[in-house]
């Protein structure tokens, strides 16, 4: 092993136009070094070697690669993020990141499928201490979210200099309407008329209605509810369920 890490240094150096020679080292557990025209190579067992060189470029893994003052380590790496509608009402957010550095935490963004841009929901404060940590971190939120269609969520992470990064955009499906039916029986009626609602989440207003548009009975009714409408003067009737989209049953009684 010795004598091929020896041999990867060495041509390497050759074919740098940097520099011409450099002698080869043996390289134990504490590591080693070399420099040849200005280069400074440094190295260890088991990793891969990297040099400083006079113009401020880096060396790593045998590519020879621009450094500029500006640029520094991200400042949250490993990041994994995910949306999941859990049911009709809530979008779970989960998202988990393996080192944070400097991070002052993630905005959480929403953007629904009718809409322009994307809207801040709330603001996750780093779970780091002073917003570093070399190990894996872990953050939750549900979305109240009653949308219908595709919602489109990211985050924005924020460091604590105020420069941001954006995560990859998930998306969360919206929940299809219930079909809401309403059914009554038998029709023609003579005396009770049972009527039946269902596909609805809460308790609605179910209204009788005669021809002249008037209401002359209402019910609270609620899912899978059957109830017994009687007493009705002889004619027709419009049953009404009040909802965003009313649903109505002609009924005639005899």
């Amino acid at each position: 092993m010795k004598k091929n890490l020896t041999l990867l240094i060495l041509l390497f150096v050759l074919a740098t136009s940097r520099a011409q020679m450099i002698l080869p080292s043996v390289v134990n557990s504490a590591g080693s070094s070399g420099v040849a025209n200005n280069i400074h190579f440094e190295f260890n067992l088991g990793e891969a070697f990297s040099s400083t060189i006079t113009n401020d470029n880096i060396i790593t893994q045998g590519l020879l690669q621009p450094l500029s003052a500006a640029q520094s380590p991200l400042p949250v790496t490993g990041l994994q993020f995910t949306a999941k509608r859990n049911n009709a009402t809530q979008v779970k957010l989960d998202w988990s990141t393996l080192q944070e550095m400097n991070n002052s935490g993630f905005y959480v963004e929403r953007k629904k499928a009718d809409e322009a841009d994307f809207t801040p929901l709330t603001f996750i404060t780093s779970k780091a201490s002073g917003g570093n940590s070399s190990s894996p971190v872990s953050y939750a939120y549900t979305d109240i979210n009653e949308y219908a269609g595709k919602t489109y969520y990211r985050l924005r992470q924020v460091d604590i200099d105020q420069k941001f990064t954006y995560s990859p955009i998930r998306i969360a499906d919206g929940m299809p309407e219930k079909s809401v039916f309403l059914k009554a029986w038998p029709v023609p009626v003579a005396d009770k008329l049972n009527v039946k609602v269902t596909g609805i989440d809460k308790t609605e207003q179910l209204q009788v209605i005669d021809m002249q548009g008037r209401m002359v009975k209402r019910y609270g009714v609620t899912n899978g509810q059957t109830i017994i409408i009687s007493g009705l003067p002889s004619g027709s009737y419009i049953l009404r369920l009040n909802k965003d989209t009313p649903v109505t049953e002609k009924i005639v009684v005899q």
